[in-house]
């Protein structure tokens, strides 16, 4: 009887050094995990703010280009006006 509580003592030993090194090991995982989740939400974190930053950025070029396009056009209608006048002067035959 003595050998087979042994047996079994030993059976139990090994269980609990594979169930020791198994905890160990899946306490690891969970540290890496935990690290690789944070640095995950930092980048997620960071590009909303990229994509925030490019909306304003879009915000402010579609601006300037209405500014520019009321630019061309006023520029347009002075070209126009200046060429009608110099027509003008044309027709006086000076």
């Amino acid at each position: 009887m003595g050998e087979i509580d042994l047996a079994n003592l030993d059976a139990l030993e090994e269980k609990i050094n594979r169930a020791a090194e198994l905890i160990n090991r899946l306490r690891q995982e969970k540290i890496a995990l935990e690290q690789e989740n944070k640095e995950l939400k930092e980048k997620i974190n960071s590009l909303y703010i990229n994509k925030e930053e490019l909306l304003k950025e879009i915000e402010t070029l579609k601006v300037e280009k209405e500014r520019n396009e009321d630019s061309n056009k006023a520029r347009e209608e002075i070209k126009g006006k200046i060429e009608e006048m110099l027509g003008k002067f044309d027709e006086l035959d000076i």
